[in-house]
């Protein structure tokens, strides 16, 4: 298994974090450094599939208003709105 590179970082937490990861570490088993990378690369995945749906729902809007024959108007008034 190869062994990755670790960058050595430095992060403040509150006596009620510091003792809430403690706990955890004794009750897991694991060391805290590792209860933070975890919780970090939760954090990572949690935004990169909120950009996903983000993107997705944007493709999916794509068309929508093709059969519209009132589009133009409508574009034009929400772009008014905007333009207050």
């Amino acid at each position: 298994m190869k062994q990755e590179t670790m960058i050595r970082t430095q992060v403040y937490l509150s006596k009620e974090q510091e003792q809430a990861l403690n706990s955890l570490s004794c009750a897991s088993g694991k060391h805290r450094s590792e209860l933070i990378r975890e919780a970090i690369n939760l954090l990572l995945s949690e935004k990169k599939s909120a950009d996903t749906h983000w993107k997705q729902a944007l493709h999916n809007m794509k068309g929508i208003w093709a059969n519209d024959e009132n589009a133009v108007q409508r574009m034009q008034s929400i772009r008014n709105e905007f333009d207050r």
